[in-house]
């Protein structure tokens, strides 16, 4: 399992599952399919884009494989992408939590 937490969730979340407070986030959803949900939420009067993936399955990843695409398993390329653009000094956002558990990559969480 990875986590990555700061403020604030470091805080509002030390000593609970990180993985189920994140579920527990409400807000204007942009995108919802099978597995995966992107919304806007506000902790503490600030706004967060929270990415949600609950892990896609074998079927959707022989899928992506037989049309020779690489299936999404999680957010991990976002987190890299973000830390990539800072390290090259492109103005983005900030990333403040990631966390990754399971090793089945069909069923992964993050």
């Amino acid at each position: 399992m990875k986590l990555f937490l700061a403020e604030p969730f470091k805080s509002l979340w030390a000593g609970r599952d990180a993985f189920a407070e994140v579920e527990g986030l409400s807000g204007e959803v942009y995108r919802e399919l099978e597995g995966r949900r992107t919304l806007r939420t506000e902790v503490d009067g600030r706004g967060y884009f929270v990415k949600i993936h609950r892990g896609i399955g074998w079927g959707e990843i022989a899928k992506n494989l037989a049309t020779a695409k690489l299936p999404v398993l999680g957010a991990g390329k976002e987190w890299d992408a973000i830390e990539r653009l800072h390290e090259v000094g492109v103005p983005t956002m900030t990333a403040v939590a990631y966390g990754e558990r399971g090793s089945n990559p069909a069923a992964q969480h993050s």
